[in-house]
């Protein structure tokens, strides 16, 4: 019954999309909450739940075609080398999905196209983003709608954590705790809603670091009660969760922001921030002074041995395993093992080790070169002052997911094989070129809603 009542809503969805793209996508926010519940509650978990979204994704793109088509061409006049740079990534996927086919034999050939499917995605995402961004105003829309539905859909993880029987929560296909194993530690990994700990803990934290943002951007105000309230409920979500990512996800927005943008921090902004620095402190000493949830509090603490092996990723054992040119693509990307059962060599967790089996040392290099060209641009981007329709704080908010991202990334590829993760995190990109573009956009557009 949920499934039939879902792929109503993902039907109704799609019709809309062909009417109004841009509200459409906020659509996609709902179906990351709901499609994983109602996965749980099917016979058998199929897998294709989790990527019927793609559907409505794709009847975006239908409605958001010749627009997207003018942006493409606008984006390549303003960025020509980067457009550059993900050309050379595709062919070399292409080639990646070649070795996959001699590596698994051409009847597997599902495995490699999928693969490359999750590769391109975030790329056509990251100019749905650069057209749909129209002004400021839109992209703090989305900000809300989905801290909204996200503050909601985390109330399972605490549900899960007491121990609340339903199959709405917990771990996807697995019955039981799911229990993660440290020094001296066990912690109980929790995923409520979602459908694993690793898309519970992204969400928890976008959910804190955007709070932590709007607090900062709203100063001494009365909505910046609501947004510390939020931004702390996330965080006590990342810590319950077990999945130290989390942690390191906020960390690394919290100092990337930072540096962009302290010299513009008001007084105002310091002491808001600071009170939200005293209740996520509470909420830390109330963790760790509870003998039920210290557990989470000692686990979040990783030496510096653990954080170089979890951002290395296997990477040196992989290419020792199966020389530089990888494995081919497919190899590493979760949920293809169902297709390729007992052949299925990968093993990577984090992004360098994915990378490194299924595109080999010249796909790396070429990521690597992209990251520095894209980079090196997203700095000059952050710089901009104030401009009609756009502030430096949004380049900087988004600047700032971006790194957030990235970090959780190289740190665990396998949450980015969510079509919702992959999706926001490559809309965000996009949304971020596109923000340094809005001054020119904005008297063409005063009617867009």
């Amino acid at each position: 019954m949920a499934l039939a009542f879902y792929l109503i809503f993902l039907g109704a969805a799609c019709a809309y999309a062909l009417v109004d793209w841009r509200r459409a996508w906020l659509l996609v926010m709902v179906c990351g909450v709901i499609q994983d519940p109602v996965r749980k509650l099917t016979a058998g978990s199929p897998v294709w739940i989790s990527f019927a979204v793609v559907a409505l994704y794709a009847a975006i793109l239908f409605g958001a075609g010749n627009q997207m088509r003018a942006h493409a061409a606008e984006f390549t006049r303003r960025f020509k080398s980067i457009s550059t740079g993900i050309t050379v990534f595709i062919v070399l996927l292409l080639i990646a999905a070649l070795n996959g086919l001699v590596t698994y034999g051409f009847d597997k050939w599902p495995a490699p196209a999928i693969s490359f499917v999750t590769y391109i995605i975030p790329v056509i995402a990251a100019l749905l983003g650069y057209t749909w961004l129209q002004r400021e105003e839109m992209m703090l829309r989305f900000l809300r709608l989905y801290s909204g539905l996200t503050a909601v859909a985390l109330i399972g993880t605490v549900l899960e954590y007491i121990r609340v029987p339903s199959k709405l929560l917990g771990l996807v296909s697995f019955e039981g705790d799911y229990i993660r194993h440290l020094p001296g530690i066990q912690i109980r990994m929790l995923s409520g809603l979602y459908r694993s700990p690793d898309v519970m803990a992204w969400h928890a934290g976008m959910l804190t670091v955007i709070g932590v943002a709007m607090v900062l951007r709203t100063g001494l105000r009365r909505e910046t009660l609501i947004w510390s309230t939020l931004a702390v409920w996330g965080f006590f979500n990342c810590m319950i969760g077990g999945r130290r990512k989390a942690i390191a996800f906020v960390i690394v927005f919290c100092v990337v922001f930072l540096w962009r943008y302290i010299m513009r921090v008001k007084p105002s902004q310091v002491f808001a921030s600071l009170g939200l620095l005293l209740f996520v402190g509470l909420v830390i000493n109330q963790l760790s002074s509870d003998e039920g949830t210290s557990v989470y509090t000692r686990s979040a603490v990783a030496s510096r041995d653990e954080i170089g092996q979890r951002f290395e990723g296997g990477m040196m054992q992989t290419f020792r395993e199966n020389g530089y040119m990888g494995a081919g693509l497919g190899t590493a990307t979760q949920g293809v093992h169902h297709l390729l059962g007992q052949n299925s060599i990968g093993w990577q967790e984090g992004g360098l080790g994915k990378v490194a089996i299924e595109v080999g040392l010249p796909g790396l290099i070429a990521l690597f070169v992209m990251v520095i060209i894209v980079g090196r641009m997203l700095l000059i981007l952050t710089r901009i002052p104030d401009v009609p329709g756009s502030s430096q704080f949004l380049r900087v908010l988004l600047f700032s997911l971006v790194n957030a991202n990235v970090a959780g990334f190289i740190a665990s590829a396998q949450a980015y094989n969510d079509a919702v993760l992959a999706l926001t995190a490559g809309f965000l990109v996009g949304g971020l070129f596109a923000s340094a573009a809005l001054d020119g956009r904005l008297p063409a557009t005063e009617q867009v809603p």
